[in-house]
């Protein structure tokens, strides 16, 4: 099997665990090789079974660069607890932000020295810098919102940045209701800048999630009135426009996730949660899933929402609240309280719900002028805490060493 033909080990590879493609990129050159082509990472990506995880990216210094850690977040009986191994690192000299997963790739922003967006594949260890910003944002006080997805028609990646005036909310009533929205995206591996697209009537908010084609944002309560079921905003990626999304009714407070890549709705009350999702983005159908009943909500941070992550693994429903962490069998209709342990002690740390390791390739992305490669840089375990990591700028580790992602979802 050494020698096999190439179109053999795609039809075998691609059917295996990404921990077990993995480890098989030990057993010669031939298989590296075989393993690290983009028709087969892309392949691989599209037909595994991985299974999709929680990510927590915790922020820390370490001598005087920012290293963003992240590990998996992992279930077992009645806990779930954070991996000791994290998946990787991503170093650089200034705090980053998360902006969302897609295929396996996260997306970062930071402003340390200007704005800065960054593109990763924290397992293969490839980072984008896309370029530098066409449009700056006023300096007036203003809200600035991103989005990261596929193109399913041309097999791009984009980006989406979208500013507006922040508005200034009076005794339950906003102010500032200035309605003008500047937006534009960024093509991975096109043009190599930033191009400017029609804005919307109403302004997105939140975190994004990519699902059905496109970027959703809940809409900005200040839009809110008359609209009970207009309360989605989305960017289809193919066509670069923004549009609403129809929806059944929800209560006052729900939140966006994707499930099965679909975009889904989590409609909470005080008791209860439903759970729709978004069946045929074409015909705005929409299917209620789960019916979970959720104790009573204690001591709420207000500003943010209740719900922090929502995800499937092996048939079971994980539910993550502020106040709460629950699994959901819909076969039986049990629902268990679930310990947590493990977690960080430092304060800076972000939730990427839904991430599906992956191999898919970014380095089609750094040879043609999209962006750069020395702005941040991933490291591993061994490369982290064995030597003082140096605040200069540091070239893009080598593709080849994927040997300590062998600890991947251990």
């Amino acid at each position: 099997m050494e020698n096999a033909p190439r179109d053999i080990l795609f039809s075998i590879l691609k059917r295996l665990p990404l921990k077990s493609v993995l480890r098989f990129c030990c057993v010669s050159k031939y298989w590296f090789n075989v393993i690290m082509d983009p028709d087969f990472r892309n392949l691989h990506f599209f037909q595994s079974p991985t299974e999709p995880t929680v990510l927590i990216l915790s922020q820390h210094k370490f001598l005087r660069e920012n290293v963003v850690s992240m590990s998996p977040l992992n279930r077992k009986d009645h806990k779930v607890h954070v991996s000791d191994n994290a998946i990787s690192h991503m170093v650089g000299s200034h705090p980053f932000n998360l902006v969302g997963t897609c295929n396996g790739l996260l997306c970062f922003t930071s402003f340390n020295q200007g704005e800065s967006i960054y593109v990763g594949n924290p397992i293969t260890r490839e980072l984008v810098t896309l370029p530098k910003l066409s449009q700056i944002a006023s300096p007036e006080p203003c809200t600035l919102v991103y989005g990261f997805g596929f193109d399913c028609l041309t097999k791009k990646y984009k980006v989406v940045r979208i500013f507006y005036p922040t508005p200034v909310q009076q005794s339950f009533i906003f102010e500032n209701l200035d309605t003008h929205m500047t937006a534009e995206v960024c093509t991975l591996g096109a043009t190599g800048s930033w191009k400017a697209v029609q804005g919307f009537d109403r302004h997105p908010f939140g975190q994004p999630i990519f699902a059905n084609g496109a970027i959703h944002w809940v809409v900005h309560p200040r839009f809110l009135v008359g609209h009970r079921n207009h309360r989605i905003i989305s960017f289809d990626a193919s066509k670069d426009e923004f549009m609403a999304t129809p929806h059944p009714i929800f209560a006052s407070t729900f939140s966006i996730a994707e499930l099965r890549g679909c975009l889904s709705v989590a409609d909470i009350t005080s008791s209860l949660m439903k759970v729709w999702v978004l069946k045929d983005h074409m015909t705005n159908h929409w299917e209620q899933e789960y019916i979970v009943p959720i104790n009573q909500p204690l001591s709420l941070d207000r500003r943010f929402p209740r719900l922090i992550s929502i995800y499937e693994q092996n048939e079971v429903l994980l539910i993550w609240l502020q106040d709460g962490l629950y699994s959901y069998e819909p076969r039986t209709f049990r629902r268990k309280m679930l310990k947590i342990s493990g977690f960080p002690t430092w304060l800076d740390w972000e939730v990427c719900s839904g991430f599906r390791g992956s191999l898919v390739p970014l380095g089609a992305y750094c040879d043609n002028g999209c962006g750069e490669k020395d702005a941040a840089y991933f490291v591993s375990d061994m490369e982290l805490y064995s030597r003082p990591v140096s605040a200069l700028v540091c070239e893009q580790e080598n593709a080849e060493v994927l040997d300590p992602m062998g600890f991947l979802f251990r």
